[in-house]
C-alpha cells in the first residue's frame, strides 16, 4: 500500500503542477497585455500577438488549451482557433462577471461547462487586468490525456478529476466509481488519503483536493506492481515536479510582488501617484466621472505630539476608511504625504456624493479622537469630470474646491462644478 500511496502523491503532483501552469500562463498573458495598453498598442497587433502566444501555449500543453481571448477597451480580442465574435455577448458570461469581481490579477476558475458546438467539458481560467473592464480568459478542453501531461496509465489504473461541484470534470481507464463517489469526495483534504476496500477487492483508491479545490481520486491495483527501479525512476519523476512547481511559483509571486511595486503605494496599500495618475487619465478617455482630493488637517501635530509611527498608522487607517467608503473598482490613492485622491468613473449624484464624503469626515473624526492633541481632521475638494477630459485641467478643479475648504476653517467639503 505504500508503493501505491507514493505513487498516487506522484499523480497528484502532476496534476497540480499542470494547474499551476495553466494559471502562470494567464498570468503571463495578463503581464504582456497590461504593458501593451500602457504603450497604446493598436488592436490588430494585440491580436496577433495573442496568435503568436496562443501557439506557444499549444506547444507546451498541446491542442488541449484551444481558445485564449480578452476583453479589452470593451471588444474581444481572440487568439486561434476561435477569431472572435462581435456579436459575442462576453457581459453576460460568467467567465467575464467573475473575473471583474475578483481583485485585479487574481486567477478565477469556472465551473465545469460543455462547450456548446463540441459538447466537451471545459473550464475557464481568466483574470482581471489593471484597467477596469479588461479580462484575459483561457478555455481549457479537458479532451485527452495530455492535458495534464499524462501519455497514458498502466493496465488497471483508473484517474478522475472532479470540478468544484463534484462534476465529473475528467478521467482515465474504466474504474466506476458512482458508488462511492459522494463518501469519498465529502471527506478529501489536501493531503492524499487512502480508502481501502472502497471498490472492488483488487483496488485501493487515493483521494486528494487541489489547491484550485477540485478533486482527484486514483484507484490503484492492491498488487505490488513496482519493482525496485521502477520506484527510483518514480522519486526522479516526483522531484521533477515538485521542482517545476517551485520554479511556477516562485515566478508567480516574483511578477506580483513586481506589480505591487510599481502600483502600490508601499506605507498604505493604495494605488502611488504614478500608476493612480496613469489609470485616471485612461479612465478620463473612456467615461464622464468624479474627481476627489482629500487633505488631512494638522496632520503634521499628530507627528510632533505623538511620533512618526503613529503618524504613519493615521495615514494608514485613513488609506482603509476611503476604501471602506467607495468601491473596489474606484481608483483609490496616495498622492504624497498626507493627501490621497479618489476617482469615480461615473457621474455620482449630489445625494450619493454627499453621503460618502460625510462617512469619510466621521470616519476620520473617530479616528482623531485618539489623538486629541493633534487637532486632526480632513479636507476634500472635488469636480465633476466629462469623458476626454485632462487630468492637469480636473485636477486644478478639485484643487481650487479644496483650497475653498481650507480657507473657510477646513474640515469640510465643496465641489466644482464643469467648467
Amino acid at each position: 500500500m505504500e508503493h501505491g500511496s507514493y505513487l498516487a502523491q506522484a499523480q497528484m503532483e502532476k496534476i497540480e503542477t499542470q494547474m499551476q501552469g495553466y494559471a502562470f500562463s494567464v498570468e503571463l498573458a495578463g503581464k504582456y497585455l497590461d504593458e501593451m495598453i500602457d504603450i497604446h498598442t493598436s488592436e490588430a497587433q494585440m491580436q496577433q500577438w495573442m496568435k503568436s502566444y496562443c501557439e506557444k501555449i499549444t506547444e507546451r500543453f498541446g491542442n488541449n488549451v484551444l481558445d485564449i481571448y480578452a476583453v479589452l477597451n470593451d471588444s474581444i480580442v481572440a487568439a486561434n482557433p476561435w477569431e472572435g465574435d462581435d456579436n459575442y455577448d462576453f457581459l453576460s458570461k460568467s467567465w467575464y462577471t467573475d473575473a471583474v469581481a475578483a481583485t485585479p490579477g487574481t486567477i478565477v476558475f469556472s465551473d465545469l461547462y460543455q462547450d456548446a458546438v463540441t459538447g466537451q467539458n471545459v473550464f475557464t481560467m481568466s483574470l482581471a487586468l489593471s484597467d477596469v473592464h479588461n479580462v484575459v480568459a483561457i478555455d481549457v478542453y479537458l479532451t485527452s490525456e495530455n492535458w495534464m501531461g499524462f501519455s497514458e496509465l498502466a493496465d488497471g489504473y483508473g484517474l478522475l478529476v472532479y470540478d468544484l461541484h463534484q462534476t465529473l470534470a475528467y478521467s482515465i481507464g474504466h474504474i466506476d466509481l458512482s458508488a462511492v463517489q459522494a463518501d469519498i469526495l465529502a471527506d478529501t483534504s489536501s493531503e492524499v488519503s487512502h480508502y481501502a476496500g472502497s471498490v472492488k477487492e483488487d483496488y485501493n483508491l487515493y483521494a486528494c483536493k487541489l489547491s484550485t479545490g477540485w478533486n482527484v481520486v486514483i484507484a490503484i491495483p492492491r498488487e505490488d506492481l513496482l519493482p525496485q527501479e521502477h520506484m527510483l525512476l518514480m522519486n526522479l519523476g516526483l522531484g521533477l515536479n515538485v521542482l517545476n512547481m517551485v520554479i511556477a511559483t516562485t515566478l508567480i509571486i516574483r511578477h506580483l510582488h513586481n506589480n505591487r511595486y510599481i502600483r502600490q503605494d508601499a506605507l498604505t496599500g493604495l494605488l502611488n501617484k504614478s500608476y493612480l495618475m496613469k489609470q485616471i487619465r485612461k479612465r478620463l478617455k473612456k467615461s464622464d466621472g468624479t474627481l476627489l482630493i482629500v487633505d488631512l488637517d494638522n496632520f503634521k501635530k499628530v507627528n510632533d505630539n505623538y511620533g512618526h509611527d503613529h503618524g504613519d498608522l493615521v495615514l494608514v487607517r485613513v488609506a482603509e476608511v476611503l476604501q471602506n467608503c467607495f468601491r473596489k473598482t474606484d481608483c483609490i490613492g496616495r498622492f504624497g504625504g498626507d493627501e490621497f485622491i479618489i476617482y469615480v468613473d461615473e457621474f455620482l449624484t449630489d445625494t450619493v456624493l454627499n453621503d460618502k464624503v460625510r462617512e469619510v469626515l466621521r470616519q476620520v473624526a473617530v479616528l482623531a479622537n485618539q489623538y486629541p492633541l493633534s487637532g486632526l481632521a480632513i479636507s476634500v475638494g472635488g469636480c465633476r469630470c466629462q469623458k476626454g477630459d485632462k487630468y492637469n485641467e480636473a485636477f486644478k478643479r478639485a484643487d481650487e474646491a479644496l483650497y475653498e475648504v481650507k480657507n473657510s476653517g477646513k474640515c469640510g467639503f465643496a465641489i466644482k462644478l464643469h467648467a
